[in-house]
């Protein structure tokens, strides 16, 4: 009897534990956190037993910030197709590495931004759709499932041509680049992008926001008009227009948000809050920081990192923070490789890749300097730090946002018309106000108090689609299928209003007729 319950347990096991073939898609246009978080679901994926294959470019294992941060070869760790990309300069390319480009983007706010960048979305589809090698070895994989970043188009080609279920992943939380991947179920409470809004808008705050959905709508037509073009363009009939249709399609929705840090809104049951998944556990500190940390003593250090796309900065901007970290009693450890700032300190360390979380993870630790990234706000969270935010552009301003009027753990600092006095002032306000502090482990208690860890919620909802083939239970038809007139009851509007016409019509008739009778009857009475 034992054995055979022995065999039953084998089996079951068997059947539940069974390796699933899953395709990884991450947006490749340099390396940076965004892409890295694809590759952490893919390891998360791998460790609970799939086959996982990534999909990228030829060119990213050259990118040298790459090889800074994925110390392991990827082909060692993950099965990966290659599709061909001609080497290019990056510094001239539409690629992170750009400083121009980026400096371009930061002119604009917004869905102007996106429009500045949109022919990004060309690029991000041709290569692979270019390469027919790439096409054959996809084709003949049978993949049981595809997570893709949001912004990879090629994905849901292949998710419609092969009928493989599709998990898409939003990096800024709610803020989706496509207008309706994520309903705006209420524009009154819900940001229509990137804007810092918090959930009370005031009443210019919703014209500028219903404004914003708009141009977000168009700016989505054209590029997925451009990108079903290039799609057809290449032979692949009706699977193109799942480009512009995933929405309606889509399996999940991974999204990177949590309650404490986002405003509440009203999600369907399809998008999933995944809270920080990629956060890793902090290794020990090398010898070297900490050494930097003793000698630094009571007065701590302040971490400063401005992300993977300002690691090199302008001379005038780069001296502006090195005047006002050398001005800190504090020790600072700063990741950036660029030129040697003028002005900068004896107390401030360089390095072109800093050890982030560990150092965020240390009690020394007075507070992190930081441009609000998605990653980096996560970080701040997680690890209770009070933040100095220094937003660039995207989802920078929205983030910091989150953390110092949400959440209150920090001050923000404009990059137009900031001085080092002016950072100094913010960096000194939050190291001396205890408040600050205890705001960010307030807030970071209620992170952590979660019913399932945000990497265990990636690997259940990831094997939930591909047990069930797919979730469209989860997704709303109707929510889809409703058009304008619909979705905002101006049917039913214009239905009552004609109902109120028609009985204003029928009683001033009514009263006009009474007032006639009268009348008549008035006069007759007089008369006799």
């Amino acid at each position: 009897m034992d054995f055979i319950k022995f065999v039953r347990i084998v089996i079951l096991c068997s059947s539940l534990c069974e390796s699933s073939k899953i395709l990884v898609t991450p947006v490749d246009a340099g390396y940076n956190s965004r892409l890295k978080n694809m590759i952490q679901i893919g390891k998360l994926l791998m460790n609970a037993g799939h086959e996982v294959t990534l999909l990228f470019s030829d060119q990213l294992e050259v990118d040298a910030l790459y090889k800074l941060a994925e110390t392991n070869t990827m082909n060692k760790t993950f099965n990966v197709i290659h599709y061909k990309k001609p080497p290019v300069d990056p510094s001239k390319d539409m690629d992170t590495l750009n400083q121009d480009w980026l400096k371009g983007m930061m002119k604009k706010n917004g869905v102007d931004a996106l429009e500045y960048i949109s022919s990004v979305f060309d690029v991000i589809i041709s290569y692979p759709l270019e390469d027919d090698i790439v096409w054959k070895r996809i084709s003949t994989a049978n993949f049981d499932l595809i997570v893709s970043d949001e912004n990879v188009y090629y994905s849901r080609i292949v998710a419609a041509s092969f009928d493989v279920p599709l998990i898409l992943y939003s990096n800024w939380g709610p803020m989706t680049f496509g207008a309706n991947l994520v309903q705006r179920f209420n524009l009154a409470l819900v940001p229509a992008f990137v804007e810092p809004y918090s959930d009370a808008l005031s009443f210019s705050e919703r014209v500028y926001n219903v404004w914003q959905y708009y141009k977000l709508l168009r700016v989505n037509e054209n590029i997925f008009s451009k990108s079903i073009g290039l799609c057809r363009q290449h032979g692949y009939g009706e699977a193109c227009d799942n480009i512009k249709d995933a929405e309606k399609t889509v399996s999940l929705i991974f999204m990177n948000r949590n309650d404490v840090l986002h405003y509440p809104l009203p999600l369907m049951p399809h998008v999933i809050s995944l809270e920080g998944f990629f956060l890793e556990t902090p290794k020990s500190l090398g010898h070297q920081y900490k050494d930097i940390i003793e000698r630094a003593g009571k007065n701590g250090i302040i971490v400063v990192s401005f992300g993977s796309m300002f690691r090199k900065l302008w001379p005038e901007l780069r001296t502006i923070f090195a005047k006002a970290f050398a001005a800190m009693p504090q020790t600072v450890i700063w990741s950036y490789e660029g030129p040697t700032p003028e002005g900068i300190g004896k107390n401030t360390y360089v390095s072109k890749w800093i050890p982030q979380e560990s150092l965020l993870n240390h009690p020394a630790t007075k507070v992190f300097v930081t441009q609000c990234g998605a990653s980096s706000s996560f970080q701040a969270l997680h690890y209770a730090v009070p933040v100095v935010g220094v937003p660039f552009f995207w989802d920078q301003p929205y983030y910091c946002q989150k953390l110092t009027e949400r959440v209150k753990a920090g001050q923000t600092v404009h990059l137009e018309g900031i001085t080092s006095e002016k950072l100094k002032r913010a960096m000194e306000e939050v190291i001396k106000n205890k408040t600050y502090k205890e705001n960010a482990a307030k807030a970071a208690a209620i992170y952590h108090d979660q019913p399932i860890p945000p990497k265990d919620k990636v690997v259940y909802w990831a094997e939930y689609v591909i047990r069930h083939k797919g979730a469209p239970h989860l997704r709303s038809q109707g929510a889809n299928a409703l058009n304008f007139f619909q979705y905002f009851l101006l049917d039913i509007t214009a239905l009552v209003a004609a109902i109120i016409v028609a009985m204003a019509i029928i009683l001033i008739i009514i009263v006009k007729k009474s007032i006639s009778i009268f009348s008549r009857n008035f006069k007759k009475n007089k008369r006799d």
